[in-house]
């Protein structure tokens, strides 16, 4: 039997509006978020005195998405997606208002305080991927997830507008420029609860009724054998589908803390550096709706096994690269291969998660991979100390070899749908 044609299922004006709102929220919900690695260390530094603890932000960031993840999830399988996407906007809100004050005031404990309560909001906003897949059947559910991803690049290129202004302000306000910054960013957020607001219905109920929304589609055989409709899936696939975000986000997390080392180690300019973690964001986010579609074309397990693949090349460039293009090349893989193996890992888990469980199940996705993020920054520090960079190119490619053995056992016969080994 062949997938039917993605042109078979038109995407109904509503469900494309309410993506467009997702996708703009997340765009300036990221802009808040890039906050977080541009200027956490210098705040840690500016109010300790000292860079024994700079990497404390970033942190205590992955540590309030790891507590909150899960609880989030329940509150949005219960209350609708909105209401998990509502308390993460509050949350984001409160929190960079903390930080912010924290910073004017020299307060390091308010602005620990602060990064918990905004770390806390952005994992709860991360079941905006929920919500899209939500909306969308099986055939086209890669796309919707791709367009929400796609809000994050527009993300990291309004940070800057954002940190100008604030630079700006600062001098005529004569007030610090980075705890203006912080103080800015609710002025982002608060738009995004008119955008959430205008989400019609929840996206929750959408996937409990897809026949009102999909009609053609629901009446066809192929609809009951795609999971939408509460059907139940082997368990292989949300098995390799977690594992593989799991290891996908480690590694990329763990190759951004360490490419620095590499760049400074060959004398590499500020700008040059942060010229390369730019082009490893745009790897992260600038192919999302490519590699959607072609998640809904092919299939999520070659587009899973695909991103694994140029993601352990990348890191292998990263740890032998001689030279600054081969370095930053490799940080743009490592960004790609993440990509399309986070996104695939996220298509695949909800095609085989019923939509009053999906909360839950992304919920638990994040919760494993912001420890795999936390966890293996520190013990690729401790492989680049005892073995050097060419160690950590080698343990970065490694590690993408891990869910090979889980996706191999997963039997996709038309994307979007599987069966029993």
């Amino acid at each position: 039997m062949t997938a039917e044609p993605t042109s078979t299922v038109p995407i109904p004006p509503l469900v494309r509006q309410n993506t467009w709102r997702l996708s703009i929220t997340q765009a300036i919900n990221g802009a808040g978020i890039q906050l977080i690695p541009t200027f956490g260390a210098i705040q840690v530094v500016m109010l300790l005195g000292n860079a024994t603890f700079a990497g404390l932000a970033t942190s205590l960031m992955a540590l309030a998405r790891v507590v909150t993840a899960s609880w989030v999830g329940r509150l949005s399988d219960q209350k609708g997606r909105k209401a998990g996407l509502f308390l993460g906007l509050w949350l984001g809100l409160v929190g960079a208002m903390l930080v912010g004050t924290a910073t004017l005031m020299g307060s390091f404990v308010l602005f620990c305080a602060g990064i918990l309560v905004f770390g806390s909001g952005v994992g709860a906003v991360q079941q905006m991927r929920v919500a899209a897949a939500d909306m969308y059947p099986p055939s086209r559910r890669g796309e919707g997830l791709s367009l929400v991803a796609l809000g994050s690049l527009f993300g990291a290129v309004l940070s800057p507008l954002l940190v100008a202004f604030a630079e700006a302000l600062s001098q005529l306000w004569h007030l610090n420029e980075i705890a203006l910054a912080w103080l800015l960013v609710p002025g982002l957020i608060l738009p995004g609860f008119l955008l959430v607001y205008g989400i019609r219905p929840d996206p929750r109920q959408m996937a409990l009724e897809p026949q009102r929304y999909y009609p053609t589609w629901a009446l066809q055989p192929t609809a009951m054998a795609s999971g939408s409709l509460e059907t139940p899936h082997p368990p292989g696939p949300r098995l390799a589908a977690i594992l593989s975000a799991v290891v996908a986000q480690g590694q990329m997390v763990m190759m951004m803390a360490m490419t620095p080392l590499a760049l400074k180690a060959l004398e590499c300019s500020l700008s040059q550096i942060s010229f390369s973690v730019a082009l490893h964001v745009v790897g992260m986010f600038a192919f999302s709706w490519f590699i959607g579609r072609m998640a809904d074309r092919i299939g999520r397990k070659p587009i899973l096994l695909a991103g694994l693949g140029v993601a352990g090349l990348g890191a292998l460039l990263v740890g032998l690269g001689s030279g600054y293009w081969p370095i930053t090349i490799g940080t743009f893989l490592v960004g790609l291969g993440w990509s399309g193996a986070f996104l695939g890992a996220n298509t695949m888990l909800t095609d085989v998660t019923p939509a009053a469980r999906r909360g839950r199940a992304i919920g638990s996705l994040d919760q494993w991979a912001n420890l795999a993020g936390m966890g293996l920054p520190i013990l690729g520090g401790l492989v680049v100390e005892a073995l050097g960079l060419r160690a950590l190119g080698f343990l970065g490619a490694l590690l993408m070899l891990l869910p090979i053995a889980s996706l191999t056992r997963v039997q996709e016969h038309r994307p979007g749908s599987y069966t029993a080994p």
